[in-house]
């Protein structure tokens, strides 16, 4: 990981990139950089540059390119999170540590128990919580974002996982150990972790769930929130996956 400072930039093509907005906020407000300044900008998508600031002016920071470093890759198989939205300031912190952990996607399903986020997000909320992201890819020496995904229903979800390994965490007492779910990965590229409401799913619903051949696994003694259990199976995941291997 870089010691320089590290900022978002969507597009690093050009040799001379802005940043404006809460990037240009905080490399000219909060930490006061001044023309002369090296920094680092990654893309979200594996791009990551080193350069050197040559303007700031009027809530824009201009950054001329020095060096692009090779274009990394996603580690595979790609993790993807699913999970009924929590209330308030929950989901902030869910977003923060699903993006610290490499999720690769961040899907908000709707189901017959959900009682927050069913709706899609105004255009404000959604660049908080694409904030939430930055910020912590930032600190994590990330160069990947996750993909912020509109609220699906349960059915919807379901029907469109085809050929992912799908995960769905319950605290049953005939649910899987988690390691050894994984070692149905086989081939296939992405593995859909899912997490309902804090009600539970409903016997239909766990009944769709199972038909779409999804394999129910252990996360523990406890009831866990919502955004403890996404953490808490993401987390798992990613440290049982097996090494990264290039794409099919």
């Amino acid at each position: 990981m870089s010691d320089l400072h590290r900022f978002y930039a969507a597009d690093l093509k050009a040799a001379e990139v802005h940043l404006a907005g809460q990037e240009a906020h905080h490399a000219a407000g909060v930490l006061r950089l001044s023309a002369g300044s090296r920094v680092e900008l990654f893309d979200g998508r594996g791009g990551c540059a080193e350069g050197h600031i040559v303007r700031v002016h009027r809530g824009e920071v201009a950054v001329v390119l020095d060096h692009r470093n090779a274009l990394s890759c996603r580690p595979q198989p790609a993790v993807h999170l699913a999970f009924s939205t929590p209330k308030g300031n929950r989901l902030d912190w869910l977003l923060e540590k699903a993006t610290e952990l490499g999720a690769a996607s961040l899907q908000p399903v709707i189901f017959q128990r959900t009682v927050a986020g069913g709706r899609e997000p105004s255009e404000a909320k959604a660049r908080r919580w694409l904030g939430q992201c930055i910020a912590a890819a930032k600190q994590s020496g990330l160069n990947f974002l996750p993909e912020l995904r509109p609220p699906l229903r349960l059915a919807d979800l379901l029907a469109a996982s085809a050929g992912a390994l799908g995960l769905a965490g319950d605290s049953s007492g005939d649910a899987r150990p988690l390691p050894e779910a994984l070692s149905a990965l086989g081939n296939r590229q992405d593995v859909l972790l899912l997490v309902g409401p804090e009600g539970g799913l409903t016997e239909e619903e766990r009944a769709a769930v199972g038909a779409c051949g999804f394999t129910f696994v252990r996360l523990g003694q406890t009831v866990l929130r919502i955004e403890t259990a996404a953490i808490a199976l993401l987390a798992t995941t990613i440290a049982c996956r097996p090494p990264s291997r290039p794409n099919a």
